[in-house]
């Protein structure tokens, strides 16, 4: 093969070679974007639940029927929704009832109860059915996790009933709040029933 022969072909190669697309930096153009879109749509995503639980906290009450507690304390046990709606019941002497709905459902459930001189705070949350007695933790007057809890409330003394007053929180929706929470929740709502008319007749 001739030397002019030779040098032809090495330009057509390189001339074959200059065509062909790019492919590495292609590859890396587009691992770029998806990057970016995951990161856009992580950043979406937790704006999403930022904005959720600040329209919870804004919507939270400042009490259970009149109990006072911190909204920032019930909002971990309420679920998203439009609307939030309490009503109370007496449903039998020596017990009253707060349940405050979202959106026309249950979420959860604050009682004052009237129990026998004595009565184990772990067989009050037994009758409950809402509090997971394989996890609970316990300060002696206080009995707490996620899905409820029961405090002793002392001192409570009314002249109709002689016996223990317990402040009970259910949680009726599921995979809701903490057990800190829930202990944070319980120390008030007893600390606002000890102070309320319930705890200061006798």
């Amino acid at each position: 093969m001739a030397w002019d022969e030779w040098e032809q072909l090495k330009t057509q190669a390189a001339g074959r070679e200059s065509d062909e697309p790019p492919v590495p930096r292609r590859a890396s153009y587009w691992l770029a974007c998806a990057t970016l879109t995951a990161a856009a749509a992580l950043a979406a995503l937790t704006g999403c639940s930022e904005e959720t639980q600040n329209a919870r906290k804004d919507s939270a009450p400042n009490s259970l029927c009149g109990m006072g507690v911190k909204p920032a304390s019930l909002t971990p046990f309420l679920p998203g929704g439009s609307s939030l709606s309490s009503a109370e019941e007496a449903p039998v002497k020596g017990t009253k009832q707060c349940e405050i709905r979202v959106d026309g459902k249950p979420a959860l459930v604050a009682i004052q109860e009237w129990r026998e001189k004595g009565a184990r705070i772990t067989a009050v949350a037994l009758d409950t059915k809402h509090i997971d007695m394989a996890a609970y933790e316990t300060t002696g007057s206080y009995l707490y996790e996620a899905g409820g809890a029961v405090a002793r409330v002392e001192p409570c003394q009314d002249p109709s009933f002689k016996g223990d007053m317990f402040a009970i929180i259910e949680v009726r929706s599921p995979d809701l709040g903490t057990t800190d929470a829930m202990k944070q929740l319980i120390t008030e709502y007893a600390k606002s029933v000890r102070e309320s008319e319930a705890c200061s007749s006798g």
